[in-house]
Formats: C-alpha cells, structure tokens, sequence
C-alpha cells in the first residue's frame, strides 16, 4: 500500500468513529475497509472507494448493534485531542454531547448528516456513498437534522472563553470536597454519565441536578485511588485523566456554555485502552 494511500487512514477514522462511537470499532471498520481496497484493484479514486466503503461497513455494523444489555449509561470512548479551534465544525462534531446525540438516528440518517455537514460532502457524492438517489439523501440529511433539532449551520454553540482554565477549576472544587463551590460551577438542570459498562464501578443511570450532582462529584474526587490525575483535552473539551501508574483508569470531561452543563466519565477499561493513541481529527 503506498504512502498516499496509508495517509488516508486518518479520515477514514475520523468517519468511523463519528458514525460508531468507539475507537476499537472505528478501526476494526477501516481495517475491512483496506483489506477490501487491496483486493479490490483498478480503483480510480482510493479516497472515494475507501471513504465510500468504510462508511457502508460502518453502516452494517450500527444496524447489528444492540445495546439492550449494556450496563448504566452509555458514554462515546474518549480520545485525546489537540488544538481544533481551526476547524469549528470538526471539534463540535467531536464531543461526547454530540455523539450522544447522534444516536438519535437511524444508520442512514447518521451517515448521511456526517458525510453532508460535517465532512462537506456534495449531495450527489452521497448518494454513491449511500446507494441512494439525492433527492433521497436530500430527505436523510434532512430528517437528521429535525431530529436532533439543529438549525442554521451550527451544530452546537460554541464553547466560551470560560472553558480556559475551567478543567483546573473544576478539579480544585470538586478536591476540595466543597460542595457549595461545586454547586457554583454547574447549571441548574446539569447531567452526570457515568460509563463503567458493568466492568467498573459507576453510577447506573444519569444523575441529574445541580444539588445532587454536586454531592456526587465531591464524593468521587474523594476515592483514594483517584489522586494521580492531569488536565487534558477530551474530544475537543476540557478534561481530566486519572492514572494508576501507567494505566489510565478513568477519563472525565466537561460539557460548558457558561456553566457546566454535563460531565462525562468513562472508567469502562474496554474504553480506556486506546487513550492518546487514536488517529481521528
């Protein structure tokens, strides 16, 4: 495979997980996806067949997926990001908020709203990706877009000059056991999803509310095994990583506009394996 090809991968991973949420399936995806490119010969295009082929493959496994037995909530495995300020719409489309969100649609819906509005994909493009005729990729995109009920161009608001600092801010609060304080970084109607998968200690549903979600934080921060922990940047947020010695044991990170809306922690270890080493944008 050459250089060229192989500098694809990226983008094939930053489709993949976008559609599925999970690293580890983003890659089994675009590792089906090379194999079916090196056997495939005469493509003219290997950024079109590869896109269009990782996307169909990603397609097939969100309709096979079932999550009916999965333990609490369900939270995007986390990646390590850097700085994606320069592109608005990748680092919106990239948050734990929006990928949850996602998963309001139907596969098709999903494929066709990322392909569209996140990676600037023609209609007519999408309608080779889909199989589809545009005017029925037209009505996808469209229908996605009322579900999630989004308008305009924008995806999410952005993140105020506010999230400066505020992971640092957060884990001092929240160390400090000062509930009150806690309490003044959150809003009112603020969520906690909490990921272990049934294969790590977390909360089983979605704590909501100021007051409770407080309590709830100032209680973790306390747990002795989470003292060994660094300001990151996750999908494109403010966050924090916890470790036990090279281990990441947990990965929390921060949902802001003015005041933290909602808190994501994943200590799932299924879903902490990959930290820092995926290859999305």
């Amino acid at each position: 495979m050459t250089d060229d090809v192989s500098g694809l991968r990226p983008r094939m991973m930053s489709v993949a997980y976008r559609m599925l949420g999970s690293v580890a399936d983003a890659e089994d995806a675009v590792q089906d996806a090379f194999l079916r490119y090196q056997t495939a010969g005469g493509v003219s295009s290997p950024e079109g067949f590869l896109v269009r082929t990782t996307t169909r493959i990603c397609l097939d496994r969100l309709r096979e997926r079932k999550r009916r037995g999965y333990i609490g909530p369900w939270v995007p495995e986390p990646v390590e990001t850097r700085d994606t300020r320069g592109d608005s719409v990748l680092s919106e489309s990239l948050t734990q908020a929006f990928l949850l969100l996602l998963e309001r649609l139907t596969p098709g819906e999903r494929a066709a709203f990322l392909l569209r509005t996140v990676f600037d994909y023609e209609y007519a493009e999408l309608g080779e990706v889909l199989g589809k005729s545009e005017a029925a990729v037209r009505q996808l995109v469209s229908r996605a877009r009322r579900r999630l009920g989004l308008h305009g161009d924008r995806l999410f608001p952005a993140a105020p000059d506010r999230a400066d600092g505020l992971a640092e801010r957060f884990l001092a609060a929240c160390r400090a056991g000062d509930v009150k304080a806690v309490e003044a970084m959150l809003a009112e109607d603020v969520e906690v999803h909490s990921d272990g998968g049934g294969k790590a200690t977390a909360a089983r549903v979605v704590i909501r509310g100021r007051a409770k979600v407080a309590r709830f934080l100032a209680g973790v921060f306390r747990k002795p095994w989470l003292q060994d922990v660094g300001v990151a940047t996750v999908n494109g947020e403010p966050g924090l990583v916890f470790r036990s010695g090279d281990a990441v044991i947990s990965v929390l990170s921060l949902r802001a506009d003015g005041d933290v809306r909602a808190v994501y922690i994943t200590v799932n270890p299924d879903k902490l394996g990959r930290w820092a080493a995926a290859e999305i944008e």
